[in-house]
């Protein structure tokens, strides 16, 4: 974990026990900080905007007349930043602000669109939504959630949004062609036209029911089931969570999500089930990018690469967030510090990923390409020697029969490894065990034939 982590980790530990003990004004201190040492968190932002809130008794409108004079600094620092592109320094800027007033709609839309230029998708997502509830009949801003969402691929809330919009102005044919591409969109996504996005979407008739009414007889449909049990007692949370497991093997990940998110609300902020919603929000994100990857192969348009390029970003940055904060709750458990090490690599965070390695490699079931993952990160690093160590310890731990791909890469990159450092007869050895198994193999042939000619 880099420092900024470990410090916002301890922050964070002071504003969980400030908010347990309901002293809001530590707590907004403790988040606040939290939010400034690692700015690419959501949680963190969530957790200052509901403590802000708390710190003012709900009253809708912040620290009042009291802090005008600092409220109209904070909002010329804003605009001042971006006017000059200084984007992280407007970032900041919006959060004092909203210490002042977490209800601000002006600083809430702002800091979505800084958000949006500093490719923090799910703050800008945070922070719309925030909007939204500050100002619910601003047709703007919802109209700006909803592009947003909709880029993400979450049409469903997209929907939801859009249909917002539709009351707020019915008149906007617009927003109608907007809510049926979403319905195209949604189709799509399930692979046929049969399946239907719940069970109160299905067009059933069963018992003489009315048309587009869902009728189930009890244990005819688990999600039928599971909803008429928090419905009989919904303070149990262990039916909300029923419920999202269930939605989350049916690949429904925003439904999910959300009802998760109520059993998170009815448990006190376990943290067991915020980790839950995590693991959600990455599936959601990771099925996301599968979709825009699709929609850029299909159009080969520029702009659709870009999106990619940035939700496939937004996923690796959040995914290095989870498992930072796991890594440190769970620091017996090396498969985090193994995955961890490994988004550090795509980074080329060698100083990260080096001591993480190191200490996955200690765990029987993960020191073979432990081993070589730490290789690599010392061959890249330029410390040759270092690599070509590493690579030989891992031999004896991998087996050609349960990792045929980590055996032959580890003998090509030994193989490398001994060509850099002028070792030709190591080399020819460890190409020769590559291209036993496959002959093809990169260029290890050719490599191979140049050795051999030298000789």
């Amino acid at each position: 974990m880099n420092d900024s982590n470990k410090w916002a980790s301890e922050w964070y530990r002071k504003g969980n026990d400030a908010m347990q003990k309901q002293n809001w004004g530590l707590a907004v201190e403790a988040f606040s900080m939290c939010a400034r040492l690692v700015p690419d968190n959501v949680v963190y932002r969530q957790l200052l905007r509901n403590c802000a809130k708390k710190k003012y008794g709900d009253n809708k409108k912040g620290a009042g007349m009291m802090s005008m004079m600092a409220m109209n600094s904070a909002k010329g620092k804003v605009k001042k930043a971006k006017a000059a592109q200084k984007w992280e320094e407007a970032d900041v800027a919006c959060e004092e602000g909203l210490m002042l007033n977490p209800w601000d709609t002006h600083l809430l839309v702002e800091l979505g669109e800084v958000s949006l230029q500093l490719d923090r998708g799910e703050i800008a997502r945070f922070s719309y939504m925030e909007a939204c509830m500050s100002a619910p009949k601003d047709k703007s801003i919802h109209v700006a959630l909803a592009e947003l969402l909709s880029n993400r691929g979450e049409f469903t809330e997209a929907q939801k949004v859009y249909q917002r919009i539709e009351q707020l102005d019915p008149n906007d044919l617009t927003i109608r062609k907007k809510i049926n591409d979403l319905d195209v969109k949604l189709t799509e996504r399930k692979g046929n036209y049969g399946q239907a996005e719940s069970t109160q979407d299905v067009m059933v008739n069963k018992g003489g029911g009315r048309k587009g009414e869902a009728r189930y007889a009890p244990g005819e449909d688990k999600e039928t089931d599971l909803r008429h049990k928090i419905r009989k007692e919904p303070e149990v949370k262990e039916h909300y969570i029923a419920l999202a497991d269930y939605l989350r093997q049916a690949k429904r990940y925003e439904d999910a999500r959300d009802v998760m998110s109520q059993a998170l609300q009815l448990s006190g902020n376990d943290p067991n089930i915020r980790e839950k919603i995590e693991d959600l929000e990455l599936l959601l994100m990771n099925q996301n990018l599968e979709l825009a990857k699709d929609k850029a192969n299909e159009s080969g348009d520029a702009d659709d690469r870009k999106q990619v390029a940035a939700l496939a970003n937004e996923l690796r940055q959040r995914r290095i967030e989870v498992l930072s904060a796991r890594e440190e709750r769970y620091p017996a458990n090396m498969n985090i510090k193994y995955e961890l090490a490994l988004l550090f690599m795509q980074l080329q965070k060698w100083p990260q990923a080096i001591p993480l390695l190191q200490r996955s490699a200690q765990d029987p079931r993960l020191k073979g390409k432990a081993l070589v993952a730490l290789g690599k990160s010392f061959m890249y690093d330029k410390k040759l020697s270092l690599a070509k160590g590493q690579f030989e310890r891992a031999v004896p731990e991998l087996d050609l029969d349960n990792a045929p791909e980590t055996f032959m890469e580890c003998h090509y990159l030994l193989a490398r490894v001994a060509e850099e450092t002028g070792d030709p007869s190591l080399a020819e050895k460890h190409y020769g065990e590559v291209l036993v198994i496959d002959y093809d193999y990169k260029d290890a042939r050719d490599r191979l034939e140049k050795l051999q000619q030298r000789n």
